[in-house]
């Protein structure tokens, strides 16, 4: 056997090692998401941390008015808040209408100011002075931010967090089935991904709204003006310098999920370039805390950003095994040592994957077009490897902005 054979056969080996233990781990966080189904409930602190919440916006005059008014009717104290609408060179009536109601205005206006969210929210800091207020949060346009999501992060602060993530919940689940798709996956993340990872002690994973950072944090680490997903970047930064980012289960945030496939590739393409830009930039060294301070969240940050290559590895473990199909392949091997194989990876996947998942929409009251919707995940799938190609190639520069269009307000979501 030549050395090329033998380095090609441990390759795939490896790599086929990796795919199991990456596989085993994300079951056992949803097998331990289905156990841990009550909810812990916080009671709200009397110290009302003073709380900025900032909006970037870029041409967001159908649902910007939604998004302010559901932070106007938050149950707070109103001198411990304050809003501000970050306008990154608008061209509609999005100043128009922030106008009318009683928040901050700050314009970004200059051809030469670098377009983006994160530029934006980086130059909003340095007006307002992060000294100025104990913790800020961000939104995005289409969000809606629930009654008592600051007093849920304040309590948190309280406790000495210095990042804290909300859970996020579809606006528009019934507006299509793509909509409802998308939206029982967020869901099923909330139960099986991000509730067991904080279960574990592990930091949660930023969605890019329902964001709440400690002014320290806000100080030391601006967003990341390179890279099309800041919300990643900015977890993947914290993770390493071993700040714990924790999930406000009760912090709910609300945002609007795209409703033709144009939107939902846009937007996954951008997240895809991101991904990989973050990848490359934060990989070496959350590998290296994991084995200089037995950091396991260093670990799982790890893993985590190392699944934008799931596809592309894959693919290619597929193809080394089946040019070594008559030597050794670890997957196999698995298959064949395992008693009544076939019988028992179909109750080892399906419990987890199929009948949990179901069992849990039940529990939330999901309703039956979201149950059907649930199975209608893998449709999806079909995505997957144009949006990676579509991601290597997509340029860093342009922040491609999603349309938003869903007029839905906080109070035909959260009743009195």
């Amino acid at each position: 056997m030549s050395i090329l054979s033998i380095l090609g056969i441990s390759l795939s080996n490896f790599l086929q090692l990796l795919i199991f233990l990456n596989g085993i781990f994300y079951l056992f966080l949803m097998l331990t998401g289905s156990i841990i189904l009550r909810k812990k409930k916080n009671s709200g602190s009397a110290d009302n941390k003073k709380i900025a919440v900032l909006v970037a916006a870029h041409n967001e005059e159908n649902v910007i008015s939604f998004f302010l008014e559901s932070v106007l009717k938050a149950d707070y104290p109103k001198d411990k808040l304050e809003i501000y609408a970050v306008l990154d060179h608008c061209s509609d009536k999005t100043q128009e209408i922030c106008l009318k109601y009683p928040v901050n205005i700050i314009l970004r206006n200059a051809k030469e100011a670098k377009p983006g969210k994160a530029a934006a929210l980086n130059y909003a800091t340095q007006k307002i002075g992060a000294d100025n207020f104990d913790a800020f949060c961000y939104f995005d346009a289409d969000s809606l931010m629930h009654p008592s999501f600051l007093k849920k992060c304040s309590y948190l602060l309280n406790k000495g967090a210095l990042a804290v993530q909300g859970k996020q919940v579809s606006k528009n689940p019934n507006d299509c089935w793509l909509a409802r798709i998308i939206s029982v996956g967020q869901i099923i993340s909330a139960v099986f991904f991000q509730k067991p990872k904080y279960f574990l002690g592990l930091s949660a994973t930023f969605h890019g709204k329902g964001i709440c950072l400690e002014k320290n944090i806000v100080k030391n680490f601006l967003w990341d003006e390179n890279c099309l997903t800041e919300d990643l970047e900015m977890q993947m930064r914290l993770i390493s310098q071993g700040i714990f980012i924790h999930w406000a289960e009760e912090a709910v945030v609300y945002d609007e999920q795209p409703v033709n496939i144009k939107q939902y590739m846009k937007r996954t393409i951008r997240w895809t370039r991101g991904s990989l830009d973050t990848a490359k930039k934060h990989l070496k060294g959350l590998f290296l805390r994991f084995l200089r301070k037995k950091d396991i969240k260093a670990l799982e940050g790890f893993v985590y950003c190392a699944n934008v290559y799931r596809l592309s590895l894959a693919g290619i473990t597929a193809i080394l095994i089946y040019l070594n199909l008559n030597e050794f392949n670890f997957l196999v091997w698995i298959y064949k040592s395992i008693p009544g194989a076939r019988l028992t990876l179909k109750l080892f996947f399906l419990s987890p994957l199929v009948i949990i998942p179901f069992a849990i929409l039940i529990i939330e009251k999901a309703g039956f077009k979201m149950l059907i919707a649930y199975f209608m995940q893998p449709i999806l799938g079909i995505f997957r490897i144009p949006t990676f190609i579509g991601g290597i190639f997509k340029d860093r520069i342009n922040w491609d902005r999603t349309e938003h269009s869903s007029a839905v307000a906080i109070g035909d979501i959260v009743k009195k």
